[in-house]
């Protein structure tokens, strides 16, 4: 990109961002793969969790009773007869200290004391919870005295997306994966390689299924052994080197008609079972890459990055409308809310918002106009990475079933359902 070229870029990003003010008055991966140690095999320590926010408190008697968090994570359920007095129950949140843990731990109080009966504590988890692992790698694990994290099965309930667990004392308690794929979603460019490997927090004896009421200790994650994992696959385009627990994928070098490609690997589990775990990989550039149809990939630099304005995140750029080399056209990708990552966000009227603006008479957006009427697409932005933090990535996906294509001719203005797809990959901004 010559001077010339990245001023009009810079210019028209200025203008997007102008925009936005008003109205509301990609050669190896990005991803960095984790460190391999070797497990301890009595468990890792690891530090007590720090509280986080206010803790939800409730007096419970000898009938029984519930409490929830905060956030509705975390419902813990005393049974008649647990306690033989009213006590005050409490869910305090937690850093997660967990090596293998994910999502918010909970610290329940009274610590140390054990009840009669045994109290069912129940997790809420999402699908995003499970990028890189499967259902039945996950379970509950809790913090001993010693600061070794001890996890177990539980009871899942893939309907109401719950994990349950019963015990008959407190302590610091999270959700874990006993074994993920690393990354469970990635991002490389055409013609770019990223290493891959299965990880295991448990012992090779407690892989899979996980252990039900006997807690193990988890620790330090090791590349699986070898000899369970069965094959590694990718569907989409790119190719794959496998060497056992590890292998290094290699991006097309043209875009793929599916984006992302999906890199998987079976294990072989006991008898004749077999799991495979699969990760999701976005092949293109750093910007927005995008396409109308079917049609051919545009694909936009964002010189700016990601920018938080007024509560709203801004991903502007320009593009060549005709991949000719000319910059022409203006790129904008904006939503609010902070969304965590694996947040799927649907379009609205006025967020999410899509603008593709090339020059002429038409416009591409995320809705379509009838009558009077604002009617979003269907479909939305999928967040695979997000961070407020400068310099660190946001990426994901974003499609529109029916997008509005906006024609001027003369005094008229007519709406064209098209189809959008397209993906970004852009660093949170320093500004």
């Amino acid at each position: 990109m010559n001077r010339h070229t990245f001023f009009i870029i810079v210019r028209m990003v200025a203008a997007i961002l102008l925009y936005t003010i008003a109205a509301t008055s990609c050669k190896k991966s990005i991803f960095n793969t984790p460190p391999v140690t070797i497990p301890q095999t009595e468990g890792t320590v690891t530090p007590i969790g720090i509280e986080q926010g206010a803790a939800t408190t409730a007096i419970i008697g000898v009938e029984g009773g519930t409490l929830q968090s905060a956030d509705g994570k975390l419902k813990i359920t005393v049974p008649a007869g647990a306690i033989e007095e009213s006590k005050t129950f409490s869910i305090q949140p937690v850093s997660n200290t967990n090596i293998a843990g994910f999502g918010q731990a909970f610290r329940l109080l009274p610590h140390g004391n054990h009840f009669s009966k045994p109290i069912s504590i129940s997790f809420v988890y999402n699908t995003s919870d499970l990028e890189g692992t499967i259902p039945e790698a996950i379970g509950i694990a809790y913090q001993d005295d010693k600061g070794v994290w001890q996890g177990s099965a539980g009871v899942m309930d893939t309907a109401a997306g719950t994990l349950s667990f019963s015990t008959t004392h407190f302590s610091d308690w999270s959700l874990f994966k006993s074994l993920e794929l690393f990354p469970g979603s990635g991002s490389v460019n055409l013609n770019e390689s990223l290493d891959m490997h299965v990880v295991n927090y448990l012992s090779d004896d407690d892989l899979l299924p996980l252990p039900g009421d006997t807690p193990k200790p988890i620790a330090s994650g090791k590349n699986i052994t070898a000899k369970y994992i069965r094959e590694w696959k990718v569907g989409g385009g790119g190719l794959i080197n496998p060497s056992g627990s590890t292998a290094i994928y290699t991006a097309p070098s043209t875009m793929p008609a599916k984006n992302p490609v999906a890199v998987s690997v079976v294990l072989n589990g006991p008898g004749a079972t077999q799991y495979m775990l699969v990760s999701n990989i976005y092949i293109g550039p750093e910007g927005i890459s995008f396409r109308i149809d079917n049609g051919p990939w545009l694909q936009c630099p964002v010189p700016l990055g990601a920018v938080l304005v007024q509560d709203i995140d801004n991903i502007d750029g320009a593009v060549s409308s005709g991949n000719n080399g000319q910059v022409d056209a203006a790129v904008s990708l904006k939503w609010t809310g902070y969304p965590s990552t694996g947040t799927n966000i649907a379009w609205g009227e006025k967020f999410p918002w899509f603008l593709y603006a090339p020059p002429g008479n038409t416009a591409y957006q995320h809705y379509m106009i009838a009558g009077n009427k604002v009617v979003p697409s269907p479909g939305g932005i999928v967040f695979s990475k997000y961070s407020t933090i400068a310099g660190r990535y946001v990426m994901g996906s974003f499609y529109m079933e029916k997008a509005g294509k906006r024609t001027i001719t003369g005094t008229s203005i007519t709406w064209t359902p098209v189809k959008i797809e397209g993906f970004f990959k852009v660093k949170r901004s320093t500004l």
